[in-house]
């Protein structure tokens, strides 16, 4: 069975523990997260708390207790490419930017929840986290004050006055301490005094060695940002921080608040965590607790499908009071669920958090796909276009297709022709050539390229076809889209940069087809000549013939540069020997190789288009600058939804 550990930087190689074999698979490193991945073949540290262990030992022990998510590395990577995508890409337009907004939220939440969960699995006992959290004015300092007995958080009547999260922590020993600041970073702990209003890289923290007075426990109770102000996004990640570490959540409302919608988006929002939760009703009327409870009780019940939790009324503090009544009760509340509160493996709650929210995380991400999609479907319906086109104007058409004719040139210099023999024997010797020659060397691919028909200009002329359709398609694609217009856009331009270079590799790769096909027409020629020679009468009859013998005189000129690829197709000798060969008892053998040969090269362009013009174009929006989309592959989509749903990891 797999599982993770996190032991602070220092990455495990392998070990055994009370004759568990414990060995590292995989390790892997997220934001503030290094971890490491091991199996374990006899796990029986469960029950191995009362032995003495070493500090990686008993992280090892701890993660076989909790299992947190490190067994799920694809989903924890695909959660955190998806956050820094929303980040990268806040300022693309989007059809509903609200939920672009709470999609980022949620995603940040689930990956401070993965994070806490991995080190509380490997810093061994940690006290309960409490986190208060409310609406401006709502007094959530001023209810940390109460629940402490003392003014450790500082209150102000001013709306939007907390604007860091703020631990307030008691009874800790060093090893919470420092989990703590490692799930902070890359925030810094400075005293509350310290804190920059408006500088959010830091959390104020207090420590004291003495447990919480009122509370009788060691606990570390956090003040958070507001949730409702206008400049709330601003330092929401604060509060983020502090919910994803929480084991107990005490919502502050007042009666002016507690209806408010962004109270109940973001109950709502976290409900999947399964987080325990108490509800205080601050500057509460006596005379209207009751009809508040109720109100407060319809609201939950129409937001949320858990059990409502315990709400406590407090009302407003009296000139001449220290605390309103009912901090008792609060106080009996929070004790209870602190008592109660065994820290279960939150990975059921996360996971189920994450369920709820896939597919609105995934939701642009969708629509992207579907533009990549539709960018395949172009590339592909062009690439179908070019390859007719190539069939149309080289492979079926009957003047320019001369593959089959250079078949038979070879054929020829297979068969020695009497008259021609010696002639072929010499030029295959000669090593140079007369001075009229020279201007010839190179016209066999050069001069046949740049003659329209010819199979390389054809393919020239298709792939750049094919670009150029491309290229109207995605300028119609980028007018037509609203959410993806800038990837659209970005296509457009990144397709304009690259066209030439395209072009140019492709037309390199079409030269080296053309070579690598040569062993393709000798095998034909190869062909035709064991069976001629199976066939003695009709090999007599064609040496016999004078046509033979111009169409040979050509050949030599073809293999020594002397005429063109397209003056050797066109020649009458050569035409009138293909007719003498497919009138011949070898006829429908002849036809059919020549058959063969066409579908052996067709079958060749199509990979040559395939492995490279489709191939360039498809990598296309890889080079596409990062901002203009999510980029992230179907593969790891599909991977990451499988160990959501506890599905086998694909080998």
């Amino acid at each position: 069975m797999s599982y993770c550990a996190k032991v602070g930087k220092s990455l495990v190689k392998s070990v055994k523990i009370t004759g568990a074999a414990c060995h590292v698979h995989s390790t892997y490193t997220q934001p503030d997260v290094h971890a490491f991945c091991f199996t374990v073949s006899n796990p029986t540290l469960a029950n191995t708390s009362a032995i003495p262990l070493t500090y990686k030992e008993k992280a090892i022990r701890n993660a076989l207790q909790t299992s947190p998510f490190g067994a799920n590395p694809g989903l924890r990577q695909m959660l955190a490419q998806l956050e820094r995508c929303y980040v990268r890409n806040g300022e693309l337009p989007a059809p509903r930017p609200d939920d672009r907004h709470r999609s980022l939220f949620s995603i940040q939440l689930a990956n401070l929840r993965f994070r806490w969960l991995d080190i509380i699995g490997s810093a061994g006992a940690m006290p309960p986290q409490i986190t208060v959290v409310g609406p401006t004015q709502a007094g959530k300092s001023s209810v940390i004050n109460w629940l402490l007995g003392q003014d450790a958080a500082v209150a102000s009547p001013l709306a939007g006055f907390t604007r860091h999260p703020q631990g307030f922590a008691y009874g800790l020993e060093q090893e919470p301490l420092a989990a703590l600041q490692r799930f902070f970073e890359p925030l810094q702990a400075r005293s509350l005094a310290d804190l920059p209003p408006e500088d959010y890289r830091y959390y104020g923290f207090h420590s004291a060695l003495s447990e919480a007075p009122r509370l009788g426990a060691p606990v570390v109770i956090w003040d958070t940002p507001d949730f409702d102000s206008i400049d709330s996004e601003r330092y929401r990640g604060g509060l983020l921080r502090a919910i994803a570490l929480s084991d107990l959540l005490v919502c502050v409302l007042s009666k002016d608040k507690y209806a408010d919608q962004s109270v109940w988006e973001l109950l709502s929002l976290i409900e999947p965590l399964g987080i325990r939760s108490l509800i205080c009703l601050n500057k509460t009327p006596a005379a209207a607790a009751e009809t508040l409870i109720r109100s407060l009780t319809e609201k939950w019940r129409q937001s949320r499908r858990d059990t409502t939790p315990p709400i406590l009324t407090l009302p407003y503090l009296s000139p001449q009071a220290n605390e309103p009544q009912g901090v008792d009760a609060l106080l009996a509340a929070t004790r209870s669920a602190i008592q109660r509160q065994e820290r279960k493996d939150g990975t059921p709650g996360l996971k189920q958090f994450i369920a709820t929210h896939w597919e609105l995380w995934l939701a642009p991400v969708r629509v992207e796909q579907r533009a990549q999609q539709e960018w395949r479907s172009l590339v592909e319906g062009a690439a179908l276009s070019a390859n007719q086109i190539y069939r149309r104007d080289y492979l079926d058409h009957p003047h320019h297709y001369g593959t089959f004719q250079r078949a038979l040139a070879e054929l020829l210099t297979l068969l020695e022709v009497p008259g021609v023999a010696r002639l072929l024997s010499q030029a295959r010797r000669i090593m140079t050539w007369p001075v009229r020659q020279i201007g010839q060397i190179g016209r066999r691919w050069q001069a046949d390229a740049g003659k329209l028909g010819s199979e390389q200009s054809v393919l020239y002329q298709t792939a750049l076809h094919a670009v150029l359709a491309l290229r109207q398609g995605v300028a119609e694609a980028a007018e037509t889209a609203a959410e993806t217009r800038p990837w659209w856009l970005a296509l457009a331009r990144e397709l304009s940069l690259r066209q030439q270079a395209i072009i140019d590799q492709f037309s390199t790769a079409a030269s080296a087809y053309a070579r690598e096909f040569e062993p393709e027409v000798e095998k034909t020629a190869q062909g035709l000549y064991e069976r001629l020679r199976e066939h003695p009468a009709v090999l007599n009859s064609l040496r016999a013939t004078r046509v033979t013998t111009d169409a040979a005189a050509l050949a030599v000129g073809l293999h020594t540069g002397g005429i063109g690829l397209q003056d050797f197709v066109i020649a009458p000798a050569m035409l009138s020997l293909t007719s003498l060969l497919t009138e011949s008892a070898l006829g429908h053998y002849v036809q059919r190789a020549a058959e063969d040969l066409k579908k052996r090269q067709a079958a060749a362009v199509d990979r040559l288009f395939g492995e490279t013009l489709i191939a360039a174009l498809l990598r296309l929006p890889e080079g596409m600058p990062r901002d203009t989309g999510f980029f992230i592959p179907a593969e790891t989509i599909e991977a990451a939804e499988r160990e959501l749903a506890g599905k086998p990891r694909k080998s």
